[in-house]
């Protein structure tokens, strides 16, 4: 049964280096009822929102995107968009938000615009843990295997609680990730680290300092206990997986998208993985709870 719909946003990240994520995410909303409707033709959001005032162009990619989701929402029957990547999430709401504020600055792009229909800000942009977090019962009802156990630490990273205007949760202690999992069952590891950058996309240009700032992550959240690092962005997940490859002694934690973590407590293992799959489970028959 269709509870609700999403038009769907994947942006290039996820459509080249992520599609596991996609996969996984795509399958628990519709194991949850949700009718996941990905847009009929979507742009690059410009990956990073400019700070610059008068870089309005810059913004084109992220409206001709949210004109789209306009266009396509009359014929759908909802104007909320999904997105799971944090850094389209960022974008998306931040230019949202300011043409909303600033009607000139709409305007003005509008103007760069030969075919699309104009803008009306009507669009609701938001992230796959907000969309999880308002669905924990449904999550519940549907789970045939238990986390209790397992312990998880969560990885924000940057995008998703700053800045705070457009934050999923409280940028200084967010708790959203954490919420959902232990209403789950699971059992939370907490640690200080867990919405500090990892090194984005210094990867590219200087891997030491993603090293560097990665290895913290991984390092605290193992000494604290944790089985499992949970992340929802595919850069981050990217950092952390390189750093502890090239980790001189790494530890035993694991690295997986939250959405993976939801697929395979619902049972869903044909989305996951072989490599993903055995992972969940050495760490759930490590702690005894394998179903």
């Amino acid at each position: 049964m269709i509870l609700m719909k999403l038009l769907y946003y994947p942006g290039c990240t996820v459509k080249r280096n992520a599609l596991e994520y996609e996969k996984a995410s795509i399958a628990v909303l519709e194991k949850l009822g949700i009718d996941v409707i990905e847009l009929d033709k979507w742009y690059c959001c410009g990956a990073l929102y400019s700070l610059a005032i008068d870089d309005l162009i810059k913004h084109l990619g992220a409206v001709r995107t949210l004109v789209k989701a306009q266009v396509q929402s009359r014929n759908v029957g909802t104007n909320d968009l999904l997105t799971i990547c944090p850094m389209c999430f960022n974008v998306l709401k931040r230019v949202n938000k300011l043409l909303l504020e600033n009607p000139d600055n709409l305007e003005t792009i509008s103007r760069f615009m030969d075919e699309e229909e104009e803008y009306k800000v009507g669009v609701n942009v938001y992230h796959i843990v907000e969309i999880l977090a308002n669905n924990v019962d449904k999550i519940k009802e549907n789970m045939v295997r238990e986390l209790n156990g397992v312990k998880i630490a969560a990885y924000y990273g940057c995008t998703l609680l700053r800045p705070k205007e457009i934050a999923v949760d409280d940028p200084e202690d967010p708790h959203i990730i954490e919420n959902l999992i232990e209403e789950l069952g699971g059992e939370i590891v907490n640690y200080p680290f867990k919405s500090e950058c990892c090194g984005s996309y210094q990867v590219l240009v200087n891997r030491d300092i993603v090293y560097n700032r990665s290895s913290l992550v991984i390092n605290e959240a193992s000494r604290r206990g944790a089985d499992i690092i949970v992340t929802v962005c595919p850069l981050c997940y990217y950092n952390l997986k390189i750093t502890l490859k090239n980790m001189k002694r790494p530890p035993t934690v694991r690295i997986v998208y939250i959405s993976e973590l939801l697929a395979y407590l619902l049972g869903l293992d044909t989305v996951l993985s072989s490599e993903t799959k055995s992972l969940f489970e050495s760490v759930f028959s490590h702690t005894g709870k394998s179903m």
